[in-house]
């Protein structure tokens, strides 16, 4: 009796505390014990230590609910809760680390990288600052200070400042790799490899030097060394995304079709910066390849427009398939897809910004859910919609019947347009991005580099289908070349993309960048001849026919870049397609 009386007095002096402050952070409640105290202390501390994030949250947030206001502890949580992803959370611990403890240098340290990731350099900037102040020995502070001037578009300060700092810590691998990345934003790739080289060799073991190296070999062409590199930066930090999509693309091009999506799927990762995240609101089961007969699946949206329409090349093979297909899309597509997929429900996406997350929904069609109305099976973002029926290049094909389908009245339009310029064949031309940075200048051609194809005014009119503020480079190829690049001043060619789509089908021919526009002719099934300077992963299997497209063909250039040598071999193969 006496035994079971001291057993019983023994618990009640290890009480069970309330788990509020849990609750109001959106987590279960968890009951903790002295004895589970230390043992989650210590496996939390020992799983932080080898990053292992997910392992250790559910300790770190055990422990903290028995030591709230511990600082070791609120510090190691919120660094957990934001290398995982969860940044409205690690804000909710920040403030109260802030309100118990003030200013400390890991406190400020994690609040330089949230601010990066949520896309607020200036105030990167200033707590960098602050820690250099604080901390003026640490490399790492210059580098934090140098990523939040990147932010800012002061590469001269940033790289400035860089130099400045080195001749101090010569062996900082970390301050060598960011000087190499914003030297090749500044002054290109080829700049930037020997600041790479050197960051390697002072850390062979990190993971971020590797894959921001294999980030400038792709860039370049240089795809089996970029496999090379990514690999290595995926052993070290096997969880880490940006490494993963990098070798995605680099299998695609080699055609290893099942290992790149596997490796693809980490685009979708909360753990990329700010904007290269989507979080879905609507809660439909994953499609995973099941078969859609009797069936309804949701496609949604991602990534740039361009690439939306390029993954959207596999939607006519799924409208086929499932009892209702919905597609969720860019709002300047929707009505391009109701005319193409008619028994489809299409539906622009709907974005909103919340603690650097950005959440996308449908608000129609999951109000239609809500309600009871409709049941969706299965949904997909629409990148990884042909994952599971391109296993092989062989599998990469068009749609018989083609992908996007112009307006008739629009094309009826364009072609009297055309037509009163002259009879001589009509050949849409854009020759590069919408974002032009240093780093890829170089992919893309420029008016002074066309010489070889404008030998072909006097046998073509060309009809400029270049979106964004062209004037400038219009005015340049009449001054250079003695010809106009007819452009249709009323039409938003960024915009519009109804008028794309009718501009190049009421062609002859569409001579394109690797860009938006190249895609948008691929997609309407206009001959197109892509130019590009490196080779293009979504080629697949390193083709100069992308399988996905009826009538088109790349040119890319060698392993120096030549332009004059790309533009005559576009120049020669306009020739052959028009029976010039």
């Amino acid at each position: 009796m006496a035994s079971r009386n001291r057993t019983a007095r023994n618990k009640k002096k290890q009480p069970k505390v309330q788990k509020t402050r849990l609750e109001k952070l959106g987590f279960e409640k968890a009951n903790i014990t002295a004895g589970e105290l230390r043992r989650a202390l210590k496996k939390g501390q020992e799983y932080g230590d080898l990053g292992e994030w997910e392992k250790a949250l559910p300790y770190l947030l055990k422990a903290w609910d028995a030591m709230p206001e511990d600082l070791n502890l609120l510090t190691l949580l919120s660094q957990g809760l934001l290398q995982v992803g969860v940044r409205d959370k690690a804000i909710a611990v920040l403030e109260r680390t802030l309100a118990i403890h003030g200013e400390t240098v890991e406190i400020c340290a994690i609040m330089v990288n949230l601010a990066l990731e949520m896309g607020m350099p200036e105030v990167a900037a200033k707590v960098s600052r602050r820690l250099i102040e604080m901390e003026p020995e640490n490399p790492i502070r210059y580098v934090n200070l140098a990523t939040a001037y990147t932010g800012m578009k002061e590469l001269d300060t940033s790289i400035e400042m860089l130099q400045s700092v080195l001749p101090i810590f010569p062996d900082s691998a970390d301050l060598w790799n960011v000087l190499a990345t914003q030297v090749r934003a500044r002054d290109g790739v080829e700049a930037s490899s020997v600041f790479f080289e050197e960051a390697m060799r002072l850390g062979p073991n990190d993971f971020k030097i590797f894959s921001n190296y294999g980030q400038s070999l792709l860039m370049i062409g240089e795809y089996e060394r970029a496999l090379e590199v990514d690999m290595r930066a995926i052993e070290l930090n096997p969880k880490s995304p940006e490494p993963r999509i990098g070798a995605a693309q680099l299998l695609f091009y080699k055609g290893a079709f099942p290992e790149a999506f596997e490796n693809y799927e980490y685009r979708l990762d909360n753990r990329r910066s700010l904007n290269q995240v989507i979080l879905y609101t609507h809660q439909q089961q994953r499609w995973q390849g099941e078969d859609l007969e009797g069936k309804s699946l949701l496609v949604t949206s991602e990534q740039g427009i361009g690439d939306e329409v390029m993954w959207g090349n596999y939607l006519p093979f799924l409208y086929e398939r499932a009892e209702k297909l919905y597609i969720g899309c860019n709002y300047r597509l929707v009505d391009i897809y109701k005319r193409r997929f008619p028994n489809a429900h299409v539906e622009k996406h709907i974005d909103q910004i919340h603690q650097g997350y950005r959440y996308r929904s449908y608000p129609l069609v999951q109000q239609l859910i809500k309600d009871g109305e409709v049941e969706i099976d299965y949904s997909v973002p629409v990148a990884s919609s042909p994952a599971y029926a391109w296993q092989t290049l062989d599998d990469v094909k068009p749609h018989p019947e083609g992908f996007l389908v112009p307006d008739s009245e629009r094309a009826n339009q364009m072609r009297e347009r055309l037509a009163a310029i002259s009879d001589k064949p009509k050949v849409a031309l854009a020759w590069r991005s919408g974002v032009m940075t240093v780093d890829r200048a170089y992919i893309y051609a420029s008016i002074e580099a066309m010489g070889p194809l404008m030998e072909l005014k006097d046998k073509v009119d060309f009809i400029n289908v270049q979106y964004g503020e062209v004037s400038e480079e219009l005015a340049l190829a009449e001054k250079m070349y003695g010809i106009k690049i007819h452009d249709f001043e009323d039409v938003d060619l960024k915009m519009d993309i109804e008028a794309n789509l009718a501009i190049m089908d009421a062609c002859d021919l569409v001579i394109s960048s690797a860009s938006a526009p190249g895609q948008f002719a691929i997609a309407v099934g206009a001959p197109t001849i892509l130019m590009s300077a490196p080779k293009q992963w979504w080629a697949f299997g390193g083709t100069d026919k992308p399988g996905f497209a009826k009538d088109c063909e790349l040119i890319i250039g060698g392993e120096i870049t030549d332009w004059n040598d790309i533009m005559t071999r576009v120049r020669d193969r306009a020739v052959d397609k028009l029976s010039l």
